[in-house]
């Protein structure tokens, strides 16, 4: 096995963590969010769109200015986005 398959391996399985690892965040702020809401206005578990992630954020901090729940989940996807960056660069997409 060539170094460059080696580090695209390894590229993939660093993305695919990093982004479950996130999941992971963005589950437990929907559990914290809905802990301070009324059985009839919970967030959904089911259904992630861009809009709705930015609420999930946004009122995470509004109602937990202290957690860092919103941070982890951050680092979490920044490190999936340097992975897949890798595997990129393992294909030879950057030469």
């Amino acid at each position: 096995m060539s170094t460059r398959v080696i580090i695209g391996i390894a590229s993939l399985c660093a993305a695919t963590t990093g982004l479950i690892v996130a999941n992971m965040f963005l589950y437990m702020m929907i559990g914290e969010i809905n802990r301070k809401r009324t059985e009839e206005n919970l967030v959904s578990y089911f259904g992630f769109a861009f809009p709705k992630m930015q609420r999930i954020f946004s009122e995470y901090r509004v109602k937990y200015p202290d957690g860092r729940l919103h941070i982890y989940a951050l680092i979490a996807f920044a490190a999936a986005m340097v992975g897949l960056l890798g595997v990129v660069r393992a294909l030879g997409f950057f030469g």
